[in-house]
């Protein structure tokens, strides 16, 4: 399978009153088409804002001071706005956000949003285009859709507004998804919901979706790929299967191990000692070595090395 997203060396910082805040730092990246690709660390890594820079949506005090980000070939990074305005955002590669109600316009009904997002990728008919509407919402499993076509934002729930969004997104028929942390507002219940909906989309498109969450067990109902996040950089990627049963960094088998899963214990549970390091001011070497049990002394001087320790499973740490 070709890859669609190729993310190499990407070093990116903000400016800040505080100082330089170095946000990704030497972060590799592919996903390839058709899949769905987990992105996963801490609150503060770098998750979010690698998903914003694929889709061209970082704050201006940002700085990309080295890498690529190619989508189909083709570096996003030498893109202009209106190039991303044109040809990329919500054309290619759309994103659906933690909050759907950001990205919903509360003063028009779900029907005149609907048909908007038609209309940017299909010139036809109204008639027509009211019934593309209603294939898209019968198709992320949004009950009574007439009614709910007349509707506005504020009178559904927040299960249902991430339909909504993931209806809208299918509208400009993209080739790729991001999806920030698109779950942890929901109830379980309403999670499950969702995630069966993506599942659904899976198994009958050829959509790519990079899934952006700091919930380890969610990944392993949808994705293909996991690459675990920490402090900026990439440590970890590696099939689903492998990430559970042979995870690799210290990192990684922390997060397996911190899962309540049906075979476990609460004994059993591990915690992660530490916090994640500020990154206007990360620690030299691997950024993991002050929290890891496993850290020699060149862990503290070496920033690791990608390496392949088995087919398509890669990681940075020098122990391995």
């Amino acid at each position: 399978m070709a890859k669609i997203l190729e993310i190499r060396d990407l070093k990116l910082s903000f400016e800040t009153e505080e100082g330089t805040v170095e946000a990704l730092d030497g972060v590799y990246l592919d996903v390839e088409e058709g899949h769905f690709h987990g992105l996963i660390g801490e609150t503060g890594c770098g998750k979010s804002i690698t998903g914003l820079t694929v889709i061209g949506l970082l704050d201006n005090n940002a700085r990309i001071e080295r890498g690529e980000v190619l989508f189909r070939g083709k570096d996003l990074l030498k893109f202009t706005e209106r190039q991303f305005q044109r040809e990329i955002r919500g054309k290619e590669v759309a994103m659906v956000f933690q909050d759907p109600a950001s990205s919903l316009d509360p003063v028009f009904s779900i029907k005149d949003q609907m048909l908007e997002a038609v209309r940017l990728n299909k010139k036809e008919e109204k008639q027509s285009n009211e019934r593309i509407v209603k294939e898209l919402l019968n198709k992320v499993k949004l009950p009574d859709v007439e009614s709910l076509l007349e509707k506005y934002p504020h009178q559904l729930s927040g299960g249902m507004k991430q339909r909504v969004m993931i209806a809208m997104m299918l509208g400009r028929n993209p080739s790729m998804l991001i999806a920030d942390e698109p779950t942890t507002a929901l109830d379980v219940s309403i999670q499950a919901q969702f995630l069966r909906v993506l599942m659904d989309l899976k198994n009958t498109t050829n959509l790519t979706v990079l899934y952006i969450t700091h919930n380890l067990a969610v990944l392993t109902e949808i994705c293909d790929e996991v690459s675990v996040m920490y402090a900026g950089r990439i440590v970890e990627t590696a099939s689903i299967g492998d990430v559970f049963n042979n995870p690799s960094h210290p990192y990684t088998r922390k997060l397996v191990n911190s899962i309540l899963r049906a075979d476990s214990t609460l004994d059993s549970l591990e915690e992660i000692p530490g916090s994640v390091p500020r990154l206007i001011n990360p620690p030299p070497g691997c950024r993991f070595h002050p929290r890891c049990e496993e850290a020699v002394d060149e862990c503290s001087r070496v920033i690791p090395p990608v390496k392949e320790i088995g087919t398509n499973h890669l990681v940075a740490c020098l122990r391995r």
